[in-house]
């Protein structure tokens, strides 16, 4: 399985409390009128597509910097695709 992935923040400190990992998904159709990632609107425009097993070996080595109150993030539009593929990803990660 494969997610579509525009960007990572790997060390991110505004979308929560702690340290996360903050990953930009490509492909939203809301449109939302004051939305801070346009550029992610695309589904055609995927800068890479990655496997789950693959987002999880990006992942892992920031473990360490995550405490209790940290942790993963995704900014996207959910979808049941991108559902089941952070759903694979997240469990790998945190067991």
């Amino acid at each position: 399985m494969e997610g579509r992935i525009h960007s990572v923040e790997s060390l991110g400190t505004v979308d929560g409390p702690g340290l996360r990992y903050i990953i930009f998904t490509q492909g939203c159709l809301l449109r939302c009128l004051y939305c801070h990632n346009p550029d992610t609107w695309s589904l055609t425009d995927a800068p890479r597509k990655v496997s789950a097993e693959e987002l999880v070996e990006e992942i892992v080595p920031y473990r360490p910097y995550f405490s209790t109150s940290g942790g993963r993030y995704c900014k996207r539009r959910r979808t049941a695709a991108s559902n089941a593929f952070f759903r694979t990803a997240f469990q790998t990660v945190e067991s």
